[in-house]
Order: structure tokens, then C-alpha cells, then sequence
């Protein structure tokens, strides 16, 4: 296996950083990863934007143009040979020699396993609640610490993420975005979050189908809501039954969930056959 650091492709093995990168010393850095299936990476421009935008929002530059990115990262499949991979861009804030101040950014592409949800479909998954609000939620960066020192907690209550809200209004979970149902209508939160990829186009699809709301949400819709779930680039739609020790309706993943999560699935595999 080989990855892609600052301008080399290199053996895992014999990929580094210093020490002095601002990224390991002060947590300072972006990122964002994708899915490539048989060459194929579904919605990739999307995800390019995202990753330079979340860079010029901390004014860090990253060293190459999208044509030059989409190269060197189609280049690091062709080696790999990995027929579903995940792929993920780091952009760090480089070596300082105060272990304080951003420089010249290092940049990374390493490709990573992919998470099988498979066997949580089925059944749902449980969120645990933490009242936290991220700071430049727009930009998707590497500081995860508040959500980190909580997995002892959620492997204990067999949670799989954290559910953020603040003074009664919930935004977002670790790695995904939150959906509502509540009376045939799908609701998402519109501020204060990362708007993730998957997200958007699982909106597309849903407004095939549904009335559609993007707003605050309160955490008593939580609570009070007929279905929930949540998405993200390897989650796609995930069912959500319990959030808190709370059960959510009957705690049962419901019948327009499972139907989203069925047509979004063949929205994506559209994508991949597009290629």
C-alpha cells in the first residue's frame, strides 16, 4: 500500500511528519474523505469543494488544483488495486518551529477501510446527547476531542455517536447529520452544522417524494418525531431508535426511512454506473 504525502507517493510504512506540525501539536487542520467503488467516486466534486473550501475558511492553501488533485488521487487507486476504499485529504497546519504557528500546510491522501454498517440497518442505532456546538461547523476540521473522550461512554450504552445540541436546539452528530419525521414531513437542521454531502443528496431524493424542512429543530421534536435517522458518506441512512436512554416511537427503524434509505441506495449506485 502506498499513500500520498506532500508531493511523494510513498510506502505506508515510510510516510511521516515531523513533530513540529502544527496539526499533531495544536490539533490545527482539515480534512475530508469519500468512497471510490471499482474506480468510481460518487459525487466527487462535492466533496473536492467541500475540502477547499474548509481550507480557505482556516486560510490554509492546499498545494494543488482540482484537476491535479483528482489526478494524483485516481493515480493512488491505480496502485492500491482497492475495489471499495475509502479516501481521505488531510491538509495540516505544517512544521513550525514554535509549535504554534501555521505554515506551509502538509497534505496527505491515504486510503482507508470502509465501515460496514450492515448490522445495525436492521434494528437502529442508539445516539447519546452532549451539549456542545462546534466552532466553524461549516469547515470540517480534525478536532474531534469533545466527542472522543465519550466513546468509553457509548461502548458501554452500545451508542455509535453523540448527538450535539445546545440550549434546546439540536444540530448535528459526530460524523453525520440528523433527519426528522414527523407527520409525513422530513426536517433537518439548517444551521450550525457541517452540511455533509450525503445530506444534500439524500434532500434531492427526498424531495421527489415528501414535503421537506430545513430549520432549527428543537430538541423536543426529537423526542416527539415518528421516525429518525441520520447520514453520512459511509452511513448513507442510518435509522436512529433511541437517542438518551429514550426510545424513539415504537424503536423501530420506520417504513419512510427504510424507503429513503432503498431509493437513496439506488440514487447511489446510479452514480457509480455513471462512471
Amino acid at each position: 500500500m502506498i499513500c500520498f504525502i506532500n508531493n511523494s507517493f510513498v510506502p505506508y510504512r515510510d510516510a511521516t511528519l515531523h513533530i513540529s506540525d502544527v496539526g499533531l501539536q495544536r490539533g490545527f487542520g482539515i480534512f475530508d474523505y469519500f468512497i471510490s467503488v471499482n474506480g468510481a467516486i460518487p459525487f466527487f466534486d462535492d466533496y473536492l469543494n467541500r475540502f477547499y473550501l474548509s481550507a480557505e475558511k482556516l486560510n490554509l492553501k492546499v498545494p494543488f488544483d482540482r484537476g491535479d488533485l483528482k489526478e494524483k488521487i485516481y493515480h493512488l487507486l491505480n496502485e492500491n488495486k482497492l475495489a471499495i476504499t475509502g479516501i481521505k485529504l488531510l491538509l495540516t497546519g505544517g512544521f513550525a518551529d514554535d509549535l504554534y504557528t501555521p505554515t506551509d500546510p502538509n497534505f496527505l491522501i491515504i486510503n482507508i477501510p470502509v465501515p460496514n454498517y450492515s448490522d445495525t440497518y436492521s434494528d437502529g442505532i442508539k445516539l447519546l446527547l452532549l451539549d456542545y456546538v462546534r466552532y466553524l461547523p461549516e469547515v470540517k476540521t480534525t478536532f474531534y476531542l469533545p466527542a472522543l473522550s465519550l466513546l468509553p461512554e457509548l461502548k458501554r450504552i452500545g451508542a455509535l455517536e453523540t448527538l450535539y445540541h445546545h440550549k434546546g436546539i439540536v444540530y448535528e452528530a459526530t460524523r453525520a447529520n440528523i433527519f426528522i419525521i414527523k407527520n409525513g414531513v422530513l426536517i433537518t437542521p439548517s444551521e450550525g452544522i457541517l452540511k455533509g454531502i450525503t445530506r444534500k443528496h439524500v434532500l434531492k431524493v427526498a424531495r421527489l417524494q415528501m414535503k421537506v424542512e430545513e430549520r432549527i429543530v428543537k430538541l423536543d421534536e426529537i423526542f416527539d418525531s415518528d421516525e429518525i435517522f441520520i447520514t453520512g458518506t459511509s452511513k448513507h441512512i442510518l435509522p436512529v431508535v433511541n437517542i438518551d436512554g429514550k426510545i424513539i416511537a415504537n424503536g423501530r427503524p420506520g417504513t419512510i426511512t427504510n424507503k429513503l434509505a432503498q431509493d437513496f441506495k439506488a440514487y447511489y449506485q446510479d452514480q457509480i454506473d455513471k462512471k
